[in-house]
């Protein structure tokens, strides 16, 4: 689709050093070189997803420090049609996690906390049975925390201390855990909500998004990246829909504050790769802590980085959901790819076009139609034949 369906190009490039990390001894596949002379197929299948499938939304592709590829296709806002630009923001949801994460790690760096240290003596109050839970259990889902996140009501981020002390009234001093701490993976929002908090307290009961400004964004220089405010008047803030098989395209209400630490951020595509260059490079902590955080612990997750291999490659990948959004970041070291999918349509699932372009670039069969609609999601991340 045209200008009339709100396409935006842009190229942009620029060269840096690049540090990458190692968590295993799987052999490299050293097809980087051939992978970018398959651009113009994933341009030509984004153009005909916006055309036939409603595509909305920035696609950014990177190889080490450089953007080779960064496109906006469908509606910033439907109404008024007005385009999609490479510069809009969107909701990143649970992308939110691997960023709060990496300011966890820099307060590490930094000597103001360390990952063993239990939880329960940095939160405003704690059931029993949670003592022996270490913010490294945290990162990793392996707390055995029952998730309340569904407890929280909606409030603005200031008020979020407030609300956990009134969930934390709720609970039973010898709450059972659903599992010993560090036994077992279960990923969970609350968890990462108790992770904004101890931040807090380890940056001197600084508010959570101060925190991330401190030791994020200001050392990597972003400028987009902030807690979405969904009340405020944000300038180039896209507006999230949802897709239905008989309404077609629908607005969808924002009153999601309380996913807080665990998925509160909006972005541009463009802080979001940028984002993920420093930390992997380790611009915000030392490279063993890189290399820490991306080394798997229990169920594929590191701290904030789920470790995978799609398409028979090593890919370190988020993915998140929120009302009006989807968005996918994956980075494949050995190839010094990454894709980063940042989509206004929730339904439209964003870790499935990451997939499809990535099948697209590494020619991978069955992905030679990728449009394919009988192709199952493993399929289409390489997963199954």
């Amino acid at each position: 689709m045209g200008a009339e369906g709100g396409v935006i190009r842009v190229l942009a490039a620029a060269g840096f050093a690049v540090l990458f990390t190692a968590t295993d001894a799987l052999p490299q596949q050293n097809d980087a070189a051939g992978i970018w002379a398959n651009l113009p197929r994933v341009r030509a299948y984004l153009t005909e997803a916006e055309r036939n499938a409603g595509l909305s939304g920035v696609v950014l592709i990177g190889r080490d420090d450089d953007v080779v590829f960064h496109e906006a296709y469908g509606f910033a806002e439907a109404e008024h049609r007005v385009p999609m630009r490479p510069q809009h923001l969107l909701r990143i949801g649970s992308l939110t996690k691997p960023i709060t994460a990496s300011a966890v790690l820099a307060a590490v760096d930094r000597g103001l906390i360390s990952l063993d240290v239990e939880v329960c003596g940095l939160l405003p109050s704690c059931p029993n049975t949670w003592r022996h839970v270490t913010l490294r259990h945290l990162l990793t889902h392996s707390s055995g925390i029952v998730d309340h996140f569904g407890d929280l009501e909606p409030v603005p981020v200031e008020a979020t201390a407030d609300e956990l002390r009134r969930v934390f009234a709720t609970l039973s001093p010898d709450e059972p855990l659903e599992s010993a701490p560090g036994a077992e993976y279960s990923y969970s929002n609350f968890n990462y909500v108790l992770v904004g908090a101890v931040l807090e307290r380890a940056m001197g009961d600084v508010p959570w998004e101060t925190a991330l400004e401190e030791l994020v964004f200001q050392p990597l220089g972003l400028e987009t990246m902030a807690y979405d405010d969904v009340y405020a008047i944000v300038p180039n803030r896209a507006r999230g829909y949802e897709r239905d098989d008989e309404l077609g395209l629908r607005n969808i209400d924002h009153d999601d504050h309380a996913a807080y630490a665990a998925g509160g951020l909006l972005s541009s595509a463009s802080d979001v790769f940028r984002w993920s260059r420093g930390m992997l490079t380790a611009k915000l902590f030392r490279p063993e802590l890189v290399q820490e955080s991306l080394t798997p612990y229990k169920g594929n997750y590191g701290y904030g980085w789920q470790v995978r291999r799609f398409f028979d490659r090593r890919v370190y990948n988020h993915t998140g959901g929120i009302d009006g959004f989807s968005s996918h970041l994956a980075h494949y070291p050995d190839q010094e790819l990454t894709i980063v999918v940042l989509s206004n349509v929730e339904s439209d699932s964003a870790i499935l076009r990451a997939c499809d372009l990535a099948g697209l670039l590494f020619e991978w069969r069955p992905a030679t139609d990728v449009t394919d609609s009988n192709l199952t999601p493993r399929q289409r991340c390489g997963l199954d034949p």
